[in-house]
């Protein structure tokens, strides 16, 4: 079973159990993923003083100083950090959205079937 079909469930399945599940997920990544959005926002500032130090370590004119910065070890650490972490908190963003989507349609479902309309 691939991973788009062990996520897809069943309307039948989405009862106050499943939102429950949801919710404790939330709760329980809410911190983390404050951390990691925080971390992705100071990466991106380490992005541009990594560039800054080569850059001002450089010899040459502007636009070699600035290809040299680009090319560094220095530069290139900070964009592989920044992509680590940015990945780690979009995988979880991602989740997170996941169970909310799940909350909201249960939500829809509930109040249709309040209304008769299921």
């Amino acid at each position: 079973m691939s991973y788009i079909e062990e996520r897809v469930m069943n309307l039948e399945q989405l009862n106050e159990n499943r939102i429950e599940q949801a919710l404790i997920f939330l709760t329980g990544t809410d911190e983390d993923h404050a951390k990691l959005s925080g971390e992705v926002k100071y990466l991106e500032e380490a992005i541009k003083q990594a560039k800054a130090h080569s850059f001002l370590e450089a010899e040459g004119t502007v636009a070699e100083r600035d290809a040299k910065a680009l090319a560094s070890l220095k530069y290139d650490l900070a964009i592989q950090t920044h992509l680590k972490a940015y990945v780690d908190f979009k995988q979880l963003d991602n989740q997170r959205n996941h169970e909310i989507r799940i909350i909201d349609i249960w939500r829809t479902l509930s109040s249709n079937r309040r209304q008769g309309n299921i």
